[in-house]
């Protein structure tokens, strides 16, 4: 069995200096795909350094990078740092983190709303992946891709860490996107997401850990790692219809195709 975290911030500041480390654990606990998403200025610039190291020291491995910033820090996204985000979208597998989040509103939402378009415009450009943060935005969100035509876009993305509703999911669904389950499947409260999770198409599911956030049962409260995205695939497994084999194989084939790696 192989699995695919495909969202960590390996190369954020808490995780970087360990990236290594972290890979052999992930390992160890049949994580053959990783992932270095980008949220800010350093991660960006980390990202794809990080990521070629470790596709060397990893051959046999698979590993992605994205090129983007978070709406947190979309108030820093100057024209410089947008010529540097275009420069790495050009060998990224992704673009973003990017989207909406109306819950900390650490940037002014048009702000927010300007940076997420540039993002679009940019992955349509490029016929490359989105990887989309929604908190307290969905409706928005939506209102963003449709404005962008984003069904025009072949391979539109992941809605990452995907906490929202039946019928959130549905129109993410409908705009061709990926619906991307983290360490948060396996809260107790999480009943109604688990719900969710049963139904999404097999094609477009996915598995993350949001590494170094959202730690899933039984590590939460701790500081998370691409390992623990075994947690989530188990509960996962537990919950869908299909064959253990089965899951694990489609969510391997499903990371790797979107983000076209082999």
């Amino acid at each position: 069995m192989k699995l695919f975290d495909t969202h960590s911030h390996l190369a954020g500041e808490d995780l970087k200096e360990k990236a290594f480390d972290l890979i052999d654990l992930a390992e160890k606990s049949q994580v053959h795909g990783l992932s270095f998403i980008a949220a800010d200025e350093a991660s960006l610039k980390n990202c794809q350094n990080l990521c070629e190291q470790a596709r060397v020291r990893y051959p046999h491995l698979n590993f992605i990078w994205s090129a983007g910033i978070h709406p947190h820090d979309a108030k820093s996204l100057s024209p410089s740092l947008r010529d540097l985000v275009e420069k790495g979208a050009q060998s990224a597998n992704a673009i973003g983190e990017t989207g909406l989040d109306f819950f900390y509103d650490y940037s002014e939402r048009d702000i927010q709303d300007s940076a997420f378009r540039f993002h679009i415009q940019l992955a349509k450009k490029l016929s490359k992946p989105l990887v989309i943060h929604c908190r307290n935005s969905a409706k928005e969100i939506l209102e963003t891709l449709d404005g962008e035509k984003i069904k025009e876009h072949s391979d539109p993305g992941i809605l990452h860490c995907f906490a929202e509703n039946d019928e959130m999911a549905k129109a993410f669904l409908d705009r061709g996107l990926h619906i991307s389950f983290s360490g948060i499947l396996t809260f107790k409260n999480a009943n109604s997401l688990r719900e969710t999770a049963k139904w999404i198409p097999l094609d477009r599911l996915l598995i993350e850990t949001d590494a170094p956030y959202l730690a899933p049962v039984p590590n939460r409260g701790k500081e998370n790692q691409p390992a623990f995205v075994l947690n989530t695939f188990e509960t996962l497994a537990a919950i869908r219809p299909e064959k253990r084999e089965v899951l694990a194989d489609q969510l391997w084939q499903n990371s790797c195709k979107l983000f076209k790696v082999t």
